[in-house]
């Protein structure tokens, strides 16, 4: 398939969900497997919440009224919480068509300072973490994909020992913390 017909496809598939709010919910504990489920655990981490509000404008972004809101639930009963908002400039989506279906996939990059108080850390050595949520379009219907959790940007080093083994994944685009639905 060549460009042209690659981006026409993507066009003519973000634009039949131009305009229309979707609301994803999504709630649940942390990846059961590998090192990933330590950073719950190291810190006070029991759960999450998601709720990804948004509508594609025709050339198939976010439009500027997009938000993710993201909860933490640590022990004790205590809640961290996020929002990044599209009109802030601090999230954006990647749209990907795949076989009948739509991608959103959504980045809620975190300030330093905001994310430090969820980790109990300094804001100087949490480098620049980042909430990934994915949302599914299919049927004229929105669901959470496959893709939520959290990753470090690799332009910005995490300063943290605390933190370090989990920006390090050797794959950049991985992510450090996966969420996981009940």
């Amino acid at each position: 398939m060549g460009i042209r017909a690659l981006a026409c496809v993507l066009l003519l598939s973000s634009s039949a969900f131009a305009g229309e709010r979707m609301t994803v919910r999504d709630a649940g504990g942390f990846d059961p497997a590998g090192r990933t489920v330590e950073f719950p655990d190291r810190f006070g981490w029991i759960g999450y919440e998601a709720e990804f509000l948004f509508s594609l404008d025709e050339g198939g972004s976010l439009s500027s009224g997009s938000r993710l809101n993201i909860v933490i639930v640590r022990r004790g009963g205590k809640k961290w919480k996020y929002s990044c908002r599209a009109s802030k400039e601090d999230l954006s989506a990647r749209v990907v068509p795949l076989g009948g279906r739509t991608s959103v996939i959504a980045e809620c990059r975190v300030r330093p300072k905001s994310f430090a108080k969820a980790v109990d850390l300094d804001a100087e050595d949490v480098g620049a973490p980042v909430f990934v949520f994915e949302a599914v379009l299919e049927g004229g219907r929105a669901r959470a994909g496959g893709q939520r959790g959290l990753r470090f940007r690799p332009d910005a080093p995490v300063a943290s020992l605390d933190l370090s083994p989990y920006a390090a994944s050797p794959d950049a685009a991985g992510l450090a913390v996966v969420f996981r639905a009940d």
